[in-house]
């Protein structure tokens, strides 16, 4: 008789912990990422009776399973919002280096600038490789608000798209200029036509160049006095000369007034207005005439010419203000094209051209950027983290690292939308977003818990109705036990 008030009492605390759990479900109806928990039963050990035959203990929960199923999605307004759609969990940390798991992209920056939970624990994130865009190296914070778009120097011409690159064509009918140009200062009337760009220096400060374009003269070639026959290469024909232009405000140590020529070089074209070759130019004082006294000063400043090697890029070392060294920057105006090479693939037409219309600049451009700061984030289906900054860029800032497991739900619940990884659940086995099973991340987005309300109320009632069945056993048996008592008066 003893033994079946055990046994109703078991049921009646069993079922009482269950009703708990159910009571936990409907709680968090409406908890972002909630899993809801399944309580499964199972028998207590049996006893033996004195004829052989087992009677059993009553009942007891075996386990809690917490159902990993997948919870509807709401879209919402806030782009750090970030819900799974599939499995996974984000990976967080919190203040003493735990990591744990969740289901909750309620996520918002913390006070120092880093992407985190509603209550500060980090977001984990891996870095994005910019040219494979795969995800590099260790998992770790991000700090978002105060990653800053370093500024890019103009480059040296050595590589594709780097340094200054003019395509433009100059008027084949245009004169030449009557003025001869003054090195130190250069103005307007000395040259016929000009483009302007800005360039960067390696600390991000902005400085305009200007590229200016003067006619040479024709010129015959050079009679060779004993034969009287004209000189191979030594006509000058449909030349320019090119002159880069910096304020001297830009300058170290230049005059503000003033626009000074720091570097250019020539251009020749051939009958058809397409660039054959280029010469570098060497801005240089002119020696004194021969025979002139000792101590006789050098003439102006005049640009020589000067063979250039094909493929080469043209390259100006300029002072700017500020600056501890010259910077060098390569200015790209046409590959050109040799006329007596069959096997010649280039066209003459990239850069530079001499057609009989006006001056027009199709492009003028240079690589390079000030510092930039972040105004924008956005976050893409793959989990990935791009920021915009105020330069102008937009760049992959981190990447989500989702963690999966081989028995999720045997995860402990921590409490606050939060798991620990245990000897049951295993070891975390992290990816990207949308590969090796990992569902991709849905930004503006919140998953809602997968507690199904009809369900649970369903076995509310079968715990209700289990709970006062047990109940019945246990005063059931108190009657009984009365009886007996009372069988001896």
């Amino acid at each position: 008789m003893i033994k079946s008030l055990y046994t109703g009492a078991s049921a009646v605390k069993t079922y009482s912990d269950a009703m708990t759990v159910t009571g936990s479900n409907i709680a968090n109806v409406n908890t972002v990422g909630f899993k809801h928990n399944r309580v499964n039963f199972q028998d207590m050990l049996a006893t033996s009776t004195a004829e052989g035959t087992e009677i059993g203990q009553g009942v007891q929960i075996g386990n809690i399973q917490n159902i990993q199923t997948q919870g509807s999605l709401e879209i919402t307004q806030s782009e750090t919002d970030v819900a799974i759609d599939g499995e996974g969990f984000f990976s967080v940390k919190d203040s003493f280096g735990r990591t744990l798991y969740t289901r909750a992209g309620q996520f918002h920056y913390d006070k120092d600038g880093f992407l985190a939970t509603q209550d500060g624990m980090k977001v984990q994130v891996r870095d994005v490789d910019p040219k494979t865009n795969q995800s590099v190296g260790t998992i770790k914070d991000l700090d978002v608000l105060n990653i800053v778009d370093p500024p890019k120097a103009t480059g040296n011409g050595v590589t594709k798209d780097s340094g200054i690159r003019v395509k433009a064509n100059l008027n084949a009918n245009a004169e030449v200029p009557p003025v001869e140009v003054d090195y130190n200062n250069v103005t307007p009337e000395m040259y016929n036509f000009q483009t302007t760009v800005t360039a960067y220096d390696s600390k991000g400060n902005k400085h305009p160049i200007t590229v200016a374009f003067r006619k040479i003269p024709d010129k015959p070639a050079d009679i060779e006095p004993i034969t009287g026959q004209p000189i191979p290469n030594t006509e000058i024909k449909n030349n320019w000369q090119w002159i880069v232009l910096v304020p001297g405000e830009d300058l170290a140590g230049g005059n503000p007034n003033l626009k000074k020529a720091v570097g250019g070089g020539f251009v020749e074209f051939l009958g058809d207005g397409k660039m054959t070759k280029e010469y570098t130019g060497v801005i240089e004082r002119t020696p004194p005439p021969a025979g002139s006294p000792p101590n006789t000063p050098p003439g102006p400043l005049q640009m020589s010419r000067a063979e250039k090697v094909v493929g080469e890029p043209n390259q100006i070392d300029i002072q700017f203000r500020g600056m501890d060294t010259p910077q060098q920057i390569g200015f790209f105006l046409g590959a050109g094209k040799d006329p007596n090479d069959a096997d010649d693939a280039r066209t003459g037409l990239d850069g530079l051209t001499q057609f009989a219309s006006d001056f027009k600049v199709i492009t003028a451009e240079a690589d390079g950027q000030v510092a930039g700061t972040i105004e924008n984030v956005h976050i893409k289906s793959d989990g990935t983290i791009e920021g915009s900054f105020s330069s102008g860029n937009v760049r992959a800032l981190g990447r989500f690292a989702l963690a999966k497991f081989k028995a999720s739900d045997q995860l402990t619940i921590s409490g606050e939308n939060m798991y620990l990884s245990n000897t049951k659940s295993g070891a975390a086995i992290y990816d990207d977003p949308g590969r090796n099973g990992l569902g991709q991340v849905r930004s503006k987005a919140l998953e809602h818990s997968n507690v199904e309300l009809s369900n649970e109320f369903v076995k509310m009632i079968e715990l209700q109705r289990s709970f006062q069945a047990n109940a019945k056993t246990v005063t059931t048996s108190d009657e009984i036990a009365a009886d007996l008592v009372q069988m001896k008066r």
